[in-house]
């Protein structure tokens, strides 16, 4: 039985990858289910066995993006010697540099949070609420250190992630490089703390 799992498992990863391919080459519109499962050597019927269709297919590589950006964010958590006003920095640039890379990377990304006829998950939603969360989880344990002075930090977590808006996957609002970023977030970070830290 375990052996039949993993031999699944393993088929789907092969599946996962091939249309991961496709998308990045082609885009997520111009690939069909048969090339992909061309591209396994298997009959698109076979295939359907594994994931019921293309978007079915988009939406676990765009949760596999998504919890690698989370999971990223989340690592800055591990970094004990950073005080919250430096986690903060932190989670605020590693955003920008991951998500930024991930496009760089998978130029295709965004065309797969909905397919061209309007269907699917709106995944972007669902990693802007989560990501929330993870940012008001470092402004409440700057608010318990006494380094934060904020009456509301789930609120506060809202206006920074529209602050920061340009910021998340910033090819998608500038033609600006990352290096041409960095310091441009620098300087809303520095005008947030400014906000944020008690006086």
């Amino acid at each position: 039985m375990a052996s039949t799992l993993k031999s699944m498992d393993d088929v789907r990863r092969r599946i996962l990858n091939a249309a991961g391919g496709r998308f990045s080459q082609y885009g997520y519109g111009k690939t069909n289910v048969a090339e992909i499962a061309a591209d396994c050597r298997m009959s698109p019927g076979n295939l359907y066995r594994y994931f019921k269709n293309k978007a079915d297919i988009a939406e676990v590589i765009m949760r596999e993006a998504m919890d690698q950006v989370l999971d990223e964010l989340r690592s800055v958590f591990a970094l004990p010697h950073l005080t919250m006003a430096g986690q903060f920095r932190e989670f605020v640039l590693r955003e920008m540099q991951f998500t930024y890379d991930q496009l760089e990377t998978y130029p295709t990304l965004q065309e797969q949070v909905r397919d061209p006829q309007g269907k699917g998950p709106m995944l972007a939603q669902e990693y802007l609420t989560r990501s929330r969360c993870l940012l008001a989880d470092i402004l409440k344990a700057g608010v318990a250190a006494g380094e934060f002075a904020i009456d509301d930090p789930d609120a506060a977590a809202s206006y920074i992630q529209d602050a920061t808006f340009r910021f998340r996957y910033p090819q998608l609002h500038s033609q600006c490089h990352l290096p041409d970023l960095e310091p441009q977030l620098e300087g809303v970070i520095q005008l947030l703390l400014t906000g944020l830290q008690k006086r």
